[in-house]
């Protein structure tokens, strides 16, 4: 059965072909009319149709009919030790019932609690053992040598008594020369983390928190460490010292963040992973592709990503601003010429149409090309040829084009700017960039790539984006797109002066009444931010509260300072 709309898309926003989804369709009254997918996975069948659901499967007992909106039952253990998560949609002929599998996502959850609990248990186990071996330094010794992390014991002048064998073992250190050497000797940290570790060493117990450091191992590489430091109960002045390697757990959330990027492009927005999703369909094609989206909104990045995921990734990728032609060269620049074809020939010439031979070429601003270039196009396209100006033989060419705009093409044909047959033959596929107001949840993602990447540019200290200027920007409504937002992140940290980015490092544009979260007293002002949060999070208020940088409570307490009742969106 088709699912209807909206509730397809909705479901389609869920799926993922590894879940195996099965759905069930049930009447508003509870009586089950359909069902199809994976059913059978599950040991949902044999089913009935036009008897009660809740008669029928166990779990639903009490959930139908459904009385509110969407809503999710997670982490249900059905047939054959499956998990799923069931999902509850509400529709205008009947509600949707939908189990996505999610076994393996629960088994490793699973696996991460309980070596969470082993290594728990095994500190506690540790610290029993301690206390019971005050006065016999050789077992403590031992204990901390069977240990599978890294410890040490680091007395009040900072000598190191002890290290661990794991540590030993880690640091590519010997026992000789790490015992009696100083701290700082043994650990290679950076000024600013041993600055951190040694007053950690200082604080009261009480006062002391688990710190997040990096060490420089013998082979050069840097590993990310949780450091625990607790008094030696045999001596309260000297302290013990838990070294906890995470660097494996930080790639594996590196990994899980690079989700959000595809080549050079950002974005985890349902309209960004829908245009990721048709980069990679045409890429694996040769046929034109025209990209169409608001200036800044990153149409080069598009055409990049689709020659870098093409068959033709390892030829030329050209880049050619059409805008920028002078109208009585671009055919000379685009095609080439023949020596003496016109004054300043003097030699012959190829364009960039031969010189992108086996790759890719992509003509930006393509609606700003003349007439009669447009048909000189249109032949290259149609024939895979070209003819040099001054020249009539042809040439073969192996390329793909691309094509860039901003205009709306079919507004400059009914004008007579824009050839018909060249738009219908450049627009074979597309791929249309949603403007950075419409992807408001992607604002964070940006700013924090922006952010890395101008920060190791200019040789600085990537600061904390304090959430208030978060809120500025989410808040924002970005003419300029994704350029305009990049330009506004340089601006703030070329002007930030501490460890945080604070509003008053932002462009003055963004700082005036009405466009900062927070700092407006105009009530239309929030009442705007919060009906474009709720806009671009579909009406839920947990995220609206995320892109606005602010708690749930705080949301419904504006939204009542503003009018906004909860039907609102």
């Amino acid at each position: 059965m088709e699912l209807p709309e909206p509730i397809g898309e909705h479901l389609k926003s869920l799926f993922v072909r590894s879940q195996f989804p099965a759905y069930l369709f049930v009447s508003h009254d509870g009586v089950l009319l359909e069902w199809g997918g994976g059913c059978d996975r599950y040991g949902l069948t044999p089913l009935e149709s036009g008897v009660l659901a809740s008669d029928q499967i166990d779990f639903l007992e009490g959930m139908l009919p459904l009385e509110e909106g969407w809503f999710q039952l997670p982490r249900l253990l059905v047939h054959d030790f499956r998990v799923v998560d069931v999902h509850f949609v509400p529709g205008e002929e009947g509600d949707w019932v939908v189990l996505l599998d999610t076994t393996e996502a629960a088994n490793r959850e699973t696996v991460a609690q309980q070596q969470a609990n082993d290594l728990a248990l095994l500190k506690l186990d540790h610290l029993k053992m301690l206390a019971q071996l005050r006065a016999h330094n050789e077992n403590m010794r031992a204990v901390l040598n069977q240990l599978r992390l890294t410890t040490a014991v680091i007395a009040e002048d900072g000598g190191v008594l002890f290290l661990s064998r794991s540590g030993l073992d880690l640091l590519h250190a010997d026992k000789a020369n790490v015992e009696g050497s100083n701290w700082r000797e043994v650990f290679r940290f950076s000024d600013a983390d041993a600055e951190q570790f040694a007053q950690l060493l200082e604080v009261p117990r009480a006062s002391r928190e688990r710190l997040r450091l990096e060490l420089k191992m013998a082979t050069g590489r840097m590993r990310s460490f949780d450091i625990d430091i607790q008094s030696d109960p045999r001596d309260p002045a000297q302290r013990i010292a838990y070294f906890y390697d995470i660097s494996d757990l930080l790639d594996l959330r590196n990994k899980l963040h690079e989700k959000a990027r595809f080549q050079d492009m950002v974005g985890k927005s349902h309209p960004m992973r829908q245009v990721f999703q048709i980069i990679e369909e045409v890429a694996r094609v040769d046929a034109t592709v025209l990209v169409e989206g608001e200036t800044g909104t990153g149409k080069e990045l598009v055409a990049r990503a689709i020659h870098y995921s093409s068959p033709r990734q390892a030829g030329p990728f050209i880049v050619v601003n059409c805008a920028g032609l002078a109208d009585s060269l671009i055919n000379s620049q685009l095609f080439g010429h023949k020596k003496g074809s016109f004054t300043d020939a003097v030699t012959d010439q190829k364009g960039v149409f031969e010189a992108a031979h086996g790759g890719t070429i992509l003509l930006d601003e393509i609606g700003d090309i003349p007439m009669n270039t447009q048909t000189r196009i249109l032949r290259a396209l149609e024939q895979r040829e070209i003819v040099r100006v001054g020249e009539t033989q042809p040439r073969k060419v192996d390329i793909r084009i691309l094509a860039a705009t901003n205009k709306n093409l079919e507004t400059e044909v009914k004008q007579g700017n824009f050839r018909l047959d060249l738009l219908y033959r450049i627009r074979i596929a597309r791929v249309t960039l949603p403007p950075l107001r419409e992807r408001r949840e992607d604002v964070p993602l940006l700013v924090e790539a922006f952010a890395h990447d101008i920060c190791v540019e200019y040789g600085l200290e990537i600061p904390h984006v304090e959430r208030d200027v978060l809120s500025a920007l989410i808040a924002y409504r970005w003419p300029g797109n994704v350029r305009e937002l990049r330009n506004a992140v340089e601006f703030a940290l070329i002007r930030c002066k501490e460890a945080k980015l604070r509003l008053v490092d932002l462009p003055p544009e963004l700082t005036a009444a009405g466009n900062v979260g927070g700092s407006a007293s105009s009530t239309d002002s929030d009442k705007e931010r919060i009906l474009s949060a709720l806009k671009a999070s579909k009406g839920r208020r947990a995220a609206a509260a995320k892109l606005l940088g602010i708690s749930r409570a705080t949301l419904y307490r504006r939204m009542k300072a503003c009018c906004l009742g909860d039907d609102v969106l």
